[in-house]
């Protein structure tokens, strides 16, 4: 179990999904640190090295808030269990795959990694937070739409 001091925000979906940007444009509006699973210091990115997240989270333990993304934010128990809030950012998986492709040197790798698994570990493991998400977002509504109805969501529900 992790040892959570501040509130968490939890954001997960898929790769591409438009997480961080959400999650930083959250953060802005309530001035709170982002702290992402990519970070973790895993190489597989269907777990998270949860030591080092609470490591990272104590570092902010004073902040009124700490929003947390990422892939298997919402797949890992401990991590979604810890929050006060949890959001799922819902992205056709097309254009997730498009833009998370394109942010790579190398699109090419990221569609052969979803070609050869990718879309099955999706629907395992990432695809289920949709149904444990507190709130069901659209990534490609407008920016400043999403973090206003997520600021919104998390007010009615302190």
């Amino acid at each position: 179990m992790m040892r959570v001091l501040p509130p968490l925000l939890v954001i997960g979906g898929p790769a591409g999904a438009g997480k961080t940007s959400v999650a930083e444009a959250v953060a802005k509006l309530v001035e709170a640190p982002v702290v992402s699973l990519a970070d973790s210091g895993e190489e597989e990115q269907h777990g998270a090295d949860l030591a080092a997240l609470q490591s990272r989270l104590d570092v902010h333990e004073d902040a009124p808030l700490v929003v947390v993304e990422g892939v298997f934010a919402l797949a890992l128990p401990p991590i979604r269990w810890a929050a006060r809030w949890t959001v799922y950012v819902d992205t056709p998986l097309d254009i997730a795959l498009a833009r998370h492709a394109l942010s790579r040197p190398d699109p090419r790798a990221e569609l052969r990694a979803y070609l050869d698994g990718g879309r099955d570990a999706h629907a395992r493991h990432v695809a289920p937070g949709r149904q444990l998400a507190d709130l069901v977002v659209d990534g490609c509504d407008p920016l400043p739409d999403l973090a206003a109805r997520i600021h919104g969501f998390m007010a009615s529900r302190p």
